[in-house]
């Protein structure tokens, strides 16, 4: 079950969809090849260390020492896989923390490994860590514009319409 969820506004497609609905047949191989472009951009993120819209992310610790930012083990970037199911397509992950990095988390540590914060009325409590958002799964509009041309190939396929 997802922790967390994302939804996106399909309304740029939504007339190809409405043509592809009409379409006779198995749509499942268009909706794979708009999973695996969406899966390749969202992977690509990784290296670029941009969100979808384009705004960069916040530079961790690692990028500061010469790193990448969300890329130690790159488990994050290459666990983003994507399914089909009937009429839709996702893409995620299995990530347990990647909901703190697409969101953005406060982390609360307690207890005896957590590393002292000591408050300034003198109290000592266990260590915050802010983790900014970092967002790696959305749409962009050049994804729409790939997207579109999938849909549009694909119809034009099924029908031997033009594109």
């Amino acid at each position: 079950m997802p922790t967390a969820s994302l939804v996106i506004d399909t309304s740029p497609l939504d007339e190809l969809a409405r043509r592809l609905a009409a379409v006779d047949g198995d749509r499942a191989e268009a909706l794979d090849a708009i999973g695996a472009a969406w899966e390749t951009t969202t992977k690509a993120r990784f290296e670029t260390s941009t969100a979808p819209d384009g705004t960069p992310w916040k530079s961790s610790e690692r990028a500061r020492k010469g790193g990448k930012t969300l890329v130690d083990s790159a488990r994050l970037k290459g666990s983003n896989t994507h399914q089909v199911d009937g009429d839709t397509v996702e893409i995620g992950t299995n990530v347990e923390y990647a909901a703190a990095h697409q969101f953005g988390a406060v982390i609360q540590q307690a207890g005896a490994h957590a590393v002292p914060l000591f408050l300034p009325d003198g109290a000592v409590g266990g260590r915050v860590i802010v983790l900014p958002a970092r967002p790696f799964i959305g749409i962009t509009d050049v994804d729409y514009a790939n997207f579109a041309e999938i849909l549009e190939g694909f119809v034009a396929a099924k029908t031997g319409a033009e594109p």
